[in-house]
């Protein structure tokens, strides 16, 4: 959950592949028959998102030749998903690699390739990308994939409704957080404080602000059975049970984002990705956003980076790492100008483009300091399942705070003793 330590930082990791170009995965040769077709695949996003890869590999072919782009946005279980096709021997050329545990499995099981030989090969630099984006994808010394996007979370808010509740600003600590949320629920319009689904990685930034964590620094001891930890827990569950904070389909809507936008939450706690889908989606609903508020001992927040990998399936791993290539580098700008997004590289972080949407300030200041989600290997079922299933008994009452800590700890043990706690 907290950032891997690793034996070398990020900066040796880049000399290493300079000096010695670790990766057991050679450059194919090109293909002398036409165009050869590359499959980049994600998860379905936005329309915004969605249109924006289309359009970064239209601009892609047009510049090569000699190699076809196209955008499989998949639709259902991602992960589950490609686990089907890699069994079957056809996954997608490239894909998003996501946080919050799926990196690591991949590469442990061999789905993705190293990187590091065409790395070294076209001279390509690692130094300009953010360390906490870059190291999520990097075992060892070897890279499994390049940082597409990144976003912590922050506080969401509709000011119209702060106004009419007689709110001048947004709450900076937790105290003021649920000052204002009991002010802002009104069950009568269906609106409320805060909507959120009651997931982990919206409650694992309240334990870091408690000074607790969800793991050790190397992701090899669970820490949820700390005062530290059960003090932010219980705040988040709390917020429910107190009548405040409301799940989004309990207000007809299927994620915080979208709840904002109808006008059922006064505020939401979500990353850069919820800009453009607000923007485009509810352009009569007013936004703004600000730092998460502060618990006991700061107000750390969670990043969520995303990278782009080559499968063990690719046929022609050369030309995919020329569409990587792109994507990270020229394309990284589109990304940021046409989607909104957070940018990977520092050298872009004060592009024209957010001195001209001042709105990314609040999420870019919160960089420095968030801690990348993630799990290690062995806890698919943990993220996917067990943690959802865990925090909404908590919610609902049928298990205390304590409790479910207690289970969440005891589970996630387990797992680690199961897996010799690698990370």
């Amino acid at each position: 959950m907290n950032r891997r330590v690793k034996m070398m930082g990020t900066i040796a990791v880049v000399a290493s592949i300079v000096l010695s170009g670790c990766g057991s995965t050679s450059p194919s040769s090109a293909n002398a028959k036409g165009p050869v077709t590359i499959v980049v695949a994600s998860w379905t996003g936005t329309n915004v998102t969605n249109g924006i890869i289309d359009h970064q590999l239209e601009e892609f072919n047009k510049t090569h030749p000699g190699i076809h782009a196209v955008y499989r946005p998949i639709s259902g279980n991602y992960e589950t998903i490609l686990k089907t096709e890699f069994v079957a021997g056809d996954a997608p050329d490239i894909i998003t690699l996501n946080n919050g545990g799926q990196a690591p499995t991949f590469e442990a099981e061999g789905a993705v390739i190293p990187l590091n030989s065409y790395i070294k090969q076209s001279h390509f630099s690692l130094s300009d990308f953010y360390h906490g984006a870059l190291d999520m994808f990097v075992s060892g010394n070897t890279v499994y994939g390049i940082p597409r996007d990144q976003s912590p979370l922050a506080l969401y808010y509709n000011p119209a409704l702060f106004r009419a509740a007689g709110i001048s600003g947004p709450p900076k600590t937790w105290a003021q957080l649920v000052a204002d949320a009991k002010k802002l629920t009104i069950p009568a319009k269906k609106q409320y404080g805060l909507v959120n689904t009651p997931q982990e990685p919206r409650w694992a930034e309240f334990i870091y602000q408690a000074g607790g964590s969800v793991m050790n620094a190397n992701m090899t001891k669970m820490t949820l059975n700390t005062p530290a930890a059960l003090r932010g827990f219980s705040f988040y569950v709390n917020l429910y049970r107190s009548g405040v904070a409301q799940q989004p389909s309990q207000v007809g809507a299927t994620w915080g984002g979208q709840a904002l936008g109808m006008g059922r939450a006064a505020m939401t706690l979500e990353g850069a990705w919820a800009i453009p889908y607000l923007q485009q989606t509810y352009p009569h609903t007013p936004f703004a956003i600000a730092p998460l508020p502060k618990g006991p001992k700061n107000n750390v927040s969670l990043d969520f980076p995303t990278a782009w990998a080559i499968t063990k399936d690719s046929k022609h791993p050369e030309q995919a790492w020329q569409v990587i290539k792109y994507l990270t580098g020229v394309g990284q700008a589109q990304w940021v100008e046409q989607g909104g997004l957070v940018t990977v590289r520092k050298s872009l972080i004060n592009m024209p483009y957010y001195q001209k949407h001042p709105i990314y300030k609040n999420i870019i200041a919160s960089l420095p300091h968030a801690v990348p989600w993630n799990f290690p290997v062995g806890f698919d079922q943990y993220v996917n399942t067990t943690l959802s299933n865990v925090t909404l008994r908590a919610v609902d009452g049928t298990l205390s705070p304590k409790a479910a800590l207690q289970i969440l700890q005891q589970q996630g043990e387990a797992i680690l003793q199961g897996h010799g706690g690698q990370s």
